[in-house]
């Protein structure tokens, strides 16, 4: 005889077998949609694609993803739209720049109101690297030293007021004693590396590594731009010689608060789903996304386009955004005093 609890039992078993299933059907045949938080040609918008490409391979019913560009407000337009527009099935997912999480506690796009969500109810998929803003300049402003920054006005690009250009620029002004006087009326990439080969600009103060490379290697090979260092707590394996913003701090507390500032790079190209899909869907894009990220043919392809993969799990990321969260209030307020425009 078969007990009650013994079909209680079987029951769940069988609910935990479908619910793959379930997610698998879904996707077969499928347009996914994927919203990028920032302008065609840059960074972002770069890994977005190559992902693109490659990830639907991966999950089941090898839905097609369609990209569709939102770059207003730093990512926020588009974070907003998939936490409160955005259909909760698992059919619309962002690919948004790394600061966007902690965005409704900074506020570094604006007030912190206007985001309207809370990072740790996103449903995080994964990160395809971890990312380390560089200072750079070009040949023509004859800075050859990070220290010469800290003797003269230096002028900076930059697309927005929400971004690394802009952002660090700030703080190492802030914590180091850079003299940087930003630009960031900029619409995209292009626009900057224009801006600087044509002399509007001295350089850029929070370029991502990985985006420097993937658009400016040829200039960085012919000496027309110079990295002269590393916004980072460590440096990257490929620029051992390279300093650190911190080799330049000699107070504990600004110390402390620029490590806070860099603490959400290691997800450095996030992907993120609205609140509400079901567990299962999830579960499902954040393992293909893992198993994207390790593709013999994405890896070749990111090689080819100098591109660094270094994915960090949608769980580590979610982690990452309950740690991130619980900052003290005061060290929040200090940081975003400075990260903030005026």
């Amino acid at each position: 005889m078969i007990l009650k609890t013994e079909l209680l039992g079987l029951g769940a078993l069988i609910t935990a077998a479908a619910a793959p299933v379930q997610a698998q059907d879904f996707y077969a045949g499928r347009q996914v949609n994927m919203l990028i938080g920032s302008g065609t040609g840059g960074g972002y918008d770069t890994y977005a694609r190559l992902f693109i490409r490659h990830w639907p391979k991966y999950i089941p019913g090898n839905p097609t993803i369609v990209p569709q560009n939102l770059p207003a407000a730093g990512s926020l337009v588009a974070m907003n739209t998939l936490a409160n527009s955005s259909p909760r099935d698992g059919s619309t997912i962002g690919a948004v720049q790394n600061h966007i999480g902690v965005e409704p506690f900074m506020g570094v796009t604006g007030p912190v109101e206007n985001a309207k969500y809370d990072g740790r109810q996103m449903n995080w998929l994964g990160s395809a690297s971890k990312e380390y803003p560089l200072v750079v300049v070009t040949d023509s402003s004859k800075i050859t030293d990070f220290r010469q920054l800290l003797e003269k006005p230096v002028i900076v690009g930059s697309s927005g007021v929400a971004t690394s250009d802009t952002v660090y620029a700030r703080i190492l002004n802030d914590f180091v004693g850079t003299k940087f006087k930003i630009i960031d009326g900029y619409k995209d990439q292009p626009q900057l590396a224009l801006a600087m080969e044509q002399g509007e600009i001295s350089g850029r103060a929070g370029w991502f590594l990985s985006s420097v490379m993937t658009t400016q290697s040829t200039q960085l090979e012919q000496g027309k731009l110079r990295i002269l260092a590393q916004v980072a707590v460590d440096k990257h394996p490929d620029l051992p010689n390279v300093p650190l913003v911190t080799d330049f701090i000699d107070s504990p507390d600004k110390r402390a608060k620029l490590e806070f500032s860099l603490a959400w790079l290691p997800m450095g190209r996030p992907y993120v789903a609205p609140p509400g899909v079901p567990a299962d869907r999830v579960k499902l894009l954040r393992d293909s996304f893992m198993q994207a990220a390790k593709d013999p043919e994405l890896l070749a392809e990111a090689r080819k386009m100098k591109l660094e993969i270094s994915p960090l799990s949608g769980e580590e990321i979610q982690a990452l955004m309950t740690r991130l969260y619980a900052t003290p209030k005061d060290v929040v307020d200090s940081v975003r005093s400075i990260m903030v425009a005026k």
